[in-house]
């Protein structure tokens, strides 16, 4: 460890620029080297989808609100679970001589509990009879069967569901150009089935020695579902003040962050701009109404000083607090020119509002701590974790009860801060049509979330078509 300025100041090597770089890149090789790598099929589809499949062509269904609700809930979901989604396909999943839209999915974690929780939770959620989830292992007892598979989407899934059910095999999944069939050990294909397949395909499969399982569903999906009362609260509060009814969650994808993340690392911190001093006028004035209703409704908040340890293990620990006892702690803002991430005297929620206490008192405090812990009971008891999809979600539910003057605070404190940190400059690579993407796993410069900055808390001015 350093401990002068030789070995601690600008002489030490590892505060170099150099040695701050290979630190990061020996940190994440050692962290991916503790992850296990798996794959994933799930899908949302029930008995009561099929309506949905007369439609002119099967990949329309990918556009559908049921599959962009189903890919929404699964990454947050994933996120609550501490796993990270790498790689995302449409498949065809074919059981018993039918069909089904699926998707592919390449994670990671680190153990594979986490991912068998994950999954097991997403085959509750949508009443699947079990998601498959497995890695590849060269000791492990289970196969993976990969066969080339060619042709139009629709002659391949129906040739393949014949091939299948011809050769006796239950059933595989097909994507990116080819089928792939689990083997349990304890139940090993037929060589006869096997070659049966191969033989109709004309071509030889690989195999891959691996560990596979078909998690069945569990209710542990509950504990996220959203707090019924302050569902209607928020709604309550909507209609008394004349806010239109809360709309679903706009399909915002990688490049939709990447321009939120941009749009706010470009703008100045513009507090007493007219625009901006009168959103967060708005802002605050509904932010202390909203605390004054969950109080009138018994709920106590009661703030955390970071001196002790986290008070909620994760989001199911915040959410089940405030349902079973209508309590929740929020962090205390800092307010101060002079440490890091602490909220700028000059910012407009470091100013103070007036509110009731359980007490009954009315009393001072601060704009930001207010918020904090509004927009945790409003928007997270919804379900929402604190991720980047968890973020999203929960800014877009607060939105539906706050009037257009106060979004443009509402995205300063919530989306854009959140865009920065996962989609910000230090987030994103050139893609190879000269557009801007997301940094992928096991690229230069990639951090896992836990890792990666924080933005800088400022209000500012940007279209109004992001906020």
């Amino acid at each position: 460890m350093c401990e002068d300025i030789d070995h601690g100041g600008r002489r030490c090597p590892s505060s170099t620029a150099d040695g701050q770089r290979r630190r990061r890149a020996n940190q994440r090789a050692a962290a991916a080297d503790d992850q296990v790598r798996a794959f994933i099929g799930a899908t949302p589809f029930r008995p009561e989808s099929v309506d949905l499949m007369r439609m002119s062509s099967r990949p329309t269904y990918y556009d559908t609100d049921e599959w962009i609700e189903y890919d929404e809930t699964l990454r947050a979901s994933a996120e609550r679970h501490g796993i990270e989604i790498s790689e995302a396909d449409h498949a065809d999943g074919l059981w018993e001589g039918e069909s089904e839209p699926a998707g592919a999915y390449i994670v990671h974690a680190e153990s594979f509990e986490q991912i068998t929780s994950w999954a097991s939770e997403i085959a509750g959620r949508y009443n699947q009879d079990s998601v498959m989830a497995g890695y590849y292992d060269p000791e492990g007892p289970d196969r993976v069967y990969t066969f080339p598979a060619s042709g139009d989407e629709q002659s391949r899934v129906q040739d393949t569901l014949e091939i299948l059910r011809d050769a006796g095999v239950s059933g595989g999944r097909l994507y990116d150009g080819k089928l792939e069939i689990a083997e349990p050990g304890e139940y090993p294909l037929p060589p006869a089935a096997v070659n049966a397949i191969a033989s109709r395909l004309g071509v030889a499969p690989s195999f891959a020695r691996a560990r596979v399982a078909f998690i069945e569903g569990d209710a542990r999906y509950l504990q996220h579902t959203p707090i019924k009362e302050i569902q209607s609260l928020r709604e309550r509060y909507a209609d008394a003040h004349g806010l239109p009814r809360r709309r679903g969650i706009p399909h915002l994808t990688e490049i939709d962050d990447i321009a939120a993340a941009r749009a706010y690392d470009a703008a100045p911190h513009e507090p007493n701009h007219p625009r901006v001093a009168r959103s967060y006028r708005t802002f605050r004035q509904h932010i202390a109404a909203q605390w004054d209703m969950l109080t009138d409704a018994g709920y106590r908040f009661e703030p955390w000083h970071g001196e002790s340890e986290q008070p909620y293990a994760d989001s199911a620990a915040m959410l089940r607090d405030l349902r079973e006892n209508k309590h929740l702690f929020y962090f205390r803002t800092d307010v101060s020119q002079h440490t890091e991430g602490a909220l700028p005297p000059d910012h407009p929620m470091a100013t103070t509002v007036t509110v009731t206490l359980p007490s009954g008192e009315r009393s001072p405090m601060v704009a930001n701590d207010v918020f904090r812990a509004v927009h945790d009971a409003l928007a997270h008891s919804e379900g929402h974790q604190f991720g980047p999809y968890g973020e999203k979600r929960a800014w877009w539910t607060h939105r539906s009860c706050l009037p257009r003057d106060a979004r443009l605070a509402l995205w300063c404190e919530t989306r854009a801060q959140n865009c920065w940190t996962n989609a910000g400059p230090h987030m994103v690579a050139d893609a190879p049509d000269g557009e801007l993407r997301l940094k992928r796993r096991g690229e230069d410069g990639w951090e896992p979330v836990n890792r990666r900055p924080y933005a800088q808390q400022k209000c500012v001015r940007v279209p109004s078509a992001l906020t």
